[in-house]
């Protein structure tokens, strides 16, 4: 894990002008320079790292689909809480399931269609297919969408999924970068900043540091 990145507190760059970028980006801006993108990555420092993960997800592009320790291991990365849920899919089930969302060709049911395994939801669906897939996908979080100036958490995450992943994609394209090391410096800012999106009614309560 790379050292803690000391910034100073007064540092609060102002949302960067991105009128180049596709008007699909109408409700996600990020709040700092696309330049600041090397430096904010470097500022990630989720507990448990992403060493793990990032290689189970180089063995599933290669094997086209994760196997049930695999999965776990994902998945509890991502979502611990529901841990009890995920340990309900079985292995052939896992092998099925995660075999479709990385081969069929519509994009629109990668996501649904991981859903169907007990226990995860969108956030945990959005880091499979950001570590696992072949084409490249963001992972939704809610520091990710306060970094990309969204203040409140979204009801219906698989709603602005799409919206979400052409945002992303446009980001590293930009920046010449690639979605894991954005995702990083997503997070990195948000943890900087001590913000992250939330339901309206948490809104202003203390931040933890539960998801990567």
């Amino acid at each position: 894990m790379s050292p803690r990145l000391r910034v100073p507190t007064s540092v609060r760059p102002e949302p960067v002008n991105l009128d180049t970028l596709p008007l699909s980006m109408a409700h996600f801006r990020p709040r700092f320079p696309l330049d600041e993108i090397p430096r904010w990555a470097e500022a990630y420092t989720y507990p448990l790292g992403d060493t793990e993960p990032v290689e189970i997800g180089a063995a599933a592009k290669a094997q086209g689909y994760l196997t049930r320790p695999q999965f776990l291991a994902i998945a509890r990365w991502k979502s611990p809480r529901p841990a009890k849920h995920h340990e309900k899919n079985d292995a052939a089930t896992v092998e099925a399931v995660t075999r479709f969302a990385f081969t069929t060709p519509v994009e629109s049911l990668r996501l649904s269609a991981l859903t169907l395994l007990k226990g995860v939801q969108p956030r945990t669906a959005s880091a499979i297919l950001h570590l696992c897939h072949r084409d490249p996908y963001p992972m939704m979080d809610v520091r990710a969408f306060w970094s990309l100036g969204i203040d409140e958490e979204p009801r219906d995450w698989a709603a602005v999924w799409a919206e979400y992943t052409d945002t992303c994609r446009s980001i590293a394209a930009e920046a010449k970068t690639d979605l894991r090391t954005l995702d990083r410096a997503l997070w990195g800012f948000s943890d900087h900043s001590g913000q992250v999106a939330m339901p309206a009614a948490k809104r202003g309560l203390n931040v933890k540091k539960d998801s990567p």
